[in-house]
């Protein structure tokens, strides 16, 4: 079963989610983006998405299952697993991945579980990529490290950690909050456009 999502967020599960865990991140991203949030009871299959030879399953292929099911009038496809996600052969895991402006998302809990955090250590990371990879499909790219902003969306692929997601902040710059802004009075009601040739990288 598929329930209506129009103008809510949207998020579904690829495989079982431990108890506890979706409910907390609905609550944060209703807080971040004030857009009421929708937990799809219906599961996305992991199989399309195994990948054998690989350390994990293929992020791509999720991000594409999810963005089948996008519906216009949704504002954001959120999938959500506990299993690890690569984007090939030779990465190790990813946190989160996203294109930018399209409206779909993917993130892990694998990788933001791996050294056995508090069960509110693990939503607040949790959140804070949930919110970090929305804001590409919203059209928001990095900040460096460097830029010394407080944001949520500061990353670089090869810096990105479990030490630097616990010291980083949940919430937008002051910039990036004009670029949400700009993005809603641009699309009101969000549309599906097609998928975009390239991947800009997520969080690794």
């Amino acid at each position: 079963m598929v329930l209506d999502s129009t103008g809510k967020l949207c998020l579904w599960r690829l495989g079982d989610i431990r108890d506890g865990i979706l409910g907390h991140i609905a609550h944060e991203l209703r807080l971040a983006f004030q857009f009421p949030v929708l937990i799809q009871p219906a599961y996305l299959d992991e199989r399309p998405s195994a990948r054998p030879t690989w350390k994990g399953l293929s992020s791509t292929v999720f991000l594409q299952q999810l963005h089948r099911r996008h519906r216009a009038g949704t504002f954001v496809s959120l999938g959500i697993t506990e299993a690890n996600i690569v984007p090939d052969a030779r990465h190790n895991f990813l946190f989160g991945y996203a294109y930018l402006g399209l409206p779909a998302a993917v993130i892990s809990l694998n990788a933001l579980d791996a050294d056995a955090p508090t069960h509110e250590l693990l939503i607040k990371r949790a959140s804070a990529i949930a919110v970090h990879e929305i804001g590409h499909t919203l059209g928001l790219e990095h900040h460096s490290y460097e830029s010394g902003i407080d944001c949520v969306m500061v990353g670089d692929s090869e810096v990105d950690s479990i030490e630097t997601l616990d010291v980083g902040t949940t919430q937008f710059c002051e910039a990036c909050r004009l670029g949400c802004a700009r993005f809603f009075q641009r699309c009101a009601v969000p549309v599906v456009p097609p998928l975009p040739r390239r991947l800009p990288r997520g969080w690794k």
